[in-house]
């Protein structure tokens, strides 16, 4: 991309980040978010930021997996079934629990008891800059719905501002001349 074009990026860039800040100190939801779009559609389609419900919930989901006790292997909670097991007599006494919670490990066969496996959940770090945000939200009817929207488009503003702004220095970094690319290819490789 010809270097030209990086003053037309930063001037549009602060045209719409200036509407956006004027419409949220106007409550003006509806038009922040349709200025975060024309700032969305500013950028080329490498670094344009997707919205996409499903999508970022796949992203963001923590999931929860487990650690077989015999052979160390981790497996999604959802390739396992709980099941009841009846304890033998002389343990059902001693826990007076006529049953114990557990699992069968799919790759080695070996029964685990809940009360003793491993339970590792991956949580969602923030700032992670995934290229997707959810749809905005929509405006409901009535008063409780309106103060609702307020509050989902206050937060679908900040996190889609937070995307916008890292998709600014990936593009930005696009038109950097030749010559200096190598110097900051240097700087990324010290790092």
């Amino acid at each position: 991309m010809p270097q030209s074009q990086l003053p037309d990026l930063n001037t549009l860039w602060l045209k719409w980040m200036d509407s956006v800040s004027s419409c949220l100190r106007n409550n003006d939801y509806l038009g922040a978010i349709a200025s975060i779009f024309h700032i969305n559609a500013v950028f080329g389609s490498d670094n344009r930021v997707e919205f996409n419900t499903t999508k970022y919930n796949e992203l963001t989901t923590a999931s929860l997996r487990v650690m077989c006790k015999h052979c160390k292997v981790e497996l999604a909670r959802n390739e396992i079934e709980f099941v009841n097991l009846l304890l033998p007599f002389l343990e059902s006494v001693i826990t007076k629990e006529k049953y114990q919670n557990s699992w069968h490990c799919p790759k080695c066969h070996g029964i685990n008891r809940v009360k003793t496996t491993e339970f590792i959940q991956d949580k969602f770090i923030t700032p992670r800059y995934l290229g997707v945000v959810p749809e905005p939200p929509k405006p409901g009817f009535g008063l409780s719905d309106r103060r609702e929207f307020e509050r989902k488009a206050r937060d679908w503003i900040r996190l889609t501002l937070d995307e916008l702004s890292y998709a600014l220095g990936l593009e930005r970094r696009e038109y950097v001349p030749i010559n200096d690319r190598m110097d900051l290819a240097d700087l990324d490789d010290n790092d």
